[in-house]
């Protein structure tokens, strides 16, 4: 036995009290000589012992009431295992906090750590104390309080329990347990809460707060920790899939780079990667030779699409302990055809000597007899086009040395590209600067102001692009020297260019540091900026082998921003707008090769059209959206996991230790390894309200006692 308040043992001082009170109360005789007195001796030596007992059993009793009353505030607790749930039937306020993120799904074998962590749930249950309450936390990244204030309804929290599944989610233990401490802190009596988890270090990524956190409940809420499994599994993921260098088009090949990482602690040989198009058979493959421990291998591969519409790229290796994260997918919009309009600053009557020519050949780089049969349809515009309403039409619009803008086609083009449309601006020797930096509604959408136009410096007269550390998305494929090199491209006139602020992204820098191209997001849409024109006039960068892929991923990344709502986080609601004629359909969903159709609900009635809304998105892989009995779906989307939940490594023993087992006296502790059954002695039920009552019985036996002794002898 303990006691959780010792300090309080002090008051048993307080026993002189009756003591003294029982020595300082005898009665004082007054002697008086009485002939007949010698006659009551007899009878007053027979009584004598029997009132020295009397007096002696009430100092007793007294004593132990004021025994009693000081070790009810000292809350005596019996001793037991720290690893014993049995709370000896002592009514509890408990929140049970089971973590269903995506590492709780890696296997024993026979079963996965999910299902582990379940069973001790319901065992926590069956041993709590009658009269007990519980509530009942999901946590991960997300808190799921899916019974949210303790119940005495057990049935249906093993209903709850039984239902409950792991999710695609990251790890993240703090949210829940500060949840769960302030529901309980409302709640008088026991306080517990039991934390069912895995070691994995992304779990506890907040160690400190946790600590914080319970060293301030430590003397009202018991923490109790549940490690499931003895150490993190070896597993190897497929952390990354992403589509590069071309737009995705009908009948075009799309190069899909895939990272496949291996968290183990040996090296993995001969790791197949497949790669498929929705739920087809895999249309392209390779073999990783060989991935080293903690490292990442890419490899690229291809599909081809045949029809336009939404379309969903898995990624494939084969399975292991943890299958979450051996497939991995992305949601890509692919485009029947694409159309760019390439506006000519000057229009002369020599099409090769005109600005946009070097940029039409580059954005269709095929024969001219296969032109009719390729996606992208590159249109020669002048200035006075962009006053038209018809700019919708087009994907994308270059502006190749336009000296200036009317009025409305600058507002036309500042609204083409807030509402989504792509812009890329080549200036040239026509170009007014002041028009550029200053017009109220063209100077907005772009990155960065134009200074005068400079002539490259001496001894070189040329300026070369960067030749390494491309960070920028669409040049990061020359960080690889066999893709070749940008350091080729020389400028001998350029536009020295000044971002309007830090966080601009730069594209592209020259060997002296200044900015070459600069980038921003514009509502919707993206626009870039060049330092100079699409010609040979200023440079040798449209004759550079670069200009073609650079140019085809330009419009990539800038036309991308279509499909930029289709790949989510787990947990993410989807939402897809859709024409209002199809609010109040039925609306269905399939996950892509791992579940049928069903149908979830209706389509939204929205202001001026109709929503698709899906928010059960904890699972990741390939989802569709079908309307009414359409046998395409109208879109399709893809839920992507954290790449750092796939790394199942343990968060160091000691450091759960320290929660799990905190230091007894003499800094001496325990491991916290999984599996071992943990003998510390620690407090367990407390007998307070047992000693009360006994000390309320001691008070009535010791005034009806009192009242005996004072009868008249």
């Amino acid at each position: 036995m303990t006691f959780l308040a010792p300090a309080m043992l002090l008051a048993l001082t307080a026993i002189a009290v009756p003591v003294l009170i029982h020595l300082f109360s005898k009665p004082r005789l007054k002697r008086i000589r009485w002939a007949a007195t010698r006659f009551l001796l007899a009878s007053i030596e027979k009584n004598k012992r029997k009132l020295k007992v009397e007096d002696l059993l009430l100092l007793i009793l007294r004593c132990l009431l004021v025994i009693l009353l000081v070790l009810v505030f000292a809350r005596p607790a019996l001793l037991v295992k720290a690893s014993s749930l049995l709370l000896s039937g002592e009514k509890t306020s408990a929140v049970i906090l089971l973590d269903q993120s995506m590492s709780m799904g890696q296997s024993d074998g026979a079963k996965t750590r999910f299902e582990q962590a379940k069973a001790a749930a319901l065992d926590i249950l069956a041993k709590l104390g009658s009269g007990s309450s519980c509530a009942l936390y999901l946590v991960s990244d997300h808190t799921r309080m899916v019974v949210a204030k303790p119940t005495q309804d057990f049935a249906l929290l093993r209903r709850v329990l039984e239902n409950a599944a792991v999710s695609d989610f990251g790890s993240d233990l703090y949210p829940g347990l500060k949840d769960a401490v302030d529901t309980l802190k409302g709640m008088g009596g026991r306080k517990e809460i039991f934390i069912i988890s895995d070691s994995q270090a992304a779990a506890w990524k907040q160690l400190g707060n946790i600590r914080k956190l319970q060293e301030e409940h430590k003397d009202d809420i018991h923490f109790r920790y549940f490690i499931m499994g003895d150490h993190g599994e070896d597993n190897l993921a497929v952390t990354s899939l992403k589509t590069v260098g071309s737009v995705a088009a009908v009948n075009q090949p799309v190069r899909c780079v895939i990272e496949v990482a291996n968290f183990g602690k040996a090296a993995v040989e001969k790791v197949p990667v497949k790669i498929s198009l929705d739920d087809e058979a895999p249309q392209d493959e390779t073999v990783i030779d060989r991935i080293e421990p903690g490292a990442v291998r890419g490899v690229s591969l291809f599909v081809r699409v045949r029809h336009a519409g939404y379309h969903a790229i898995s990624a494939t290796i084969p399975g292991d302990r943890l299958p979450a994260d051996n497939q991995r997918s992305t949601a890509l919009l692919v485009l029947e055809q694409m159309k760019a309009l390439v506006v000519d600053g000057s229009v002369k009557g020599n099409p090769v000597d005109r600005d946009g020519f070097f940029l039409r050949n580059a954005l269709v780089p095929v024969a001219p007899g296969q032109a009719a049969q390729y996606y992208m349809k590159a249109l020669a515009g002048k200035p006075g086009d962009l006053e038209g309403n018809a700019l919708k039409q087009y994907d994308i619009i270059f502006l190749c040395n336009v000296a200036d803008l009317s009025p409305l086609a600058s507002q036309n083009l500042q609204q083409y590209v807030t509402q989504g449309g792509s812009l890329v601006v080549f200036p040239g020797a026509a170009t007014k600067v002041a028009f550029y930096n200053n017009d109220k509604n063209f100077s907005a959408l772009l990155p960065a102001k134009l200074g005068a136009m400079r002539d490259a410096p001496e001894p070189q007269k040329f300026l070369a692009w960067q030749s390494k550390d491309y960070a920028h998305p669409v040049v990061s494929l020359w960080n690889d020297p066999d893709s070749g090199s940008l350091n080729g491209v020389k400028f001998f006139k350029y536009y020295p260019l000044t971002v309007k602020s830090d966080t601009m992204p730069v594209v592209l820098k020259y060997s002296n540091n200044e900015i070459a191209v600069a980038e921003q997001a514009a509502g919707k849409g993206r626009v870039f900026l060049f330092g100079g024109p699409a010609t040979t006039d200023w440079s040798n960068f449209p004759v550079n082998p670069a200009f073609v892929p650079l140019m085809t991923r330009i419009v990539a990344y800038s036309t991308s921003t279509q499909g930029a709502n289709l790949n989510l986080s787990p947990g993410q609601p989807f939402s897809f707008e859709v024409e209002s004629e199809y609010a109040g359909k039925d609306l269905a969903v399939q996950r892509i090769g791992r579940g049928k159709r069903q149908i979830v609900g209706r389509v939204e009635q929205g202001d001026h059209s109709a929503w698709l809304r899906y928010s059960d998105t904890e699972l990741s892989g390939a989802y569709a959206l079908y309307i009414g009995d359409d046998k395409m779906p109208k879109v399709v989307f893809a839920v992507r996991a954290d790449p750092a939940e796939s790394d199942l490594h343990q968060q160091p023993q000691a450091d759960v230790a320290a929660l799990v087992n905190p230091p007894e006296p003499g800094g001496q502790q325990k491991s916290a390894a999984s599996g071992e059954s943990d003998n510390r002695l620690v407090p367990g039920k407390e007998l307070w309200f047992y000693l009360a009552i006994a000390a309320l019985l001691f008070a009535v036996l010791e005034t009806i006692y009192a009242h005996y002794c004072s009868r008249t002898k």
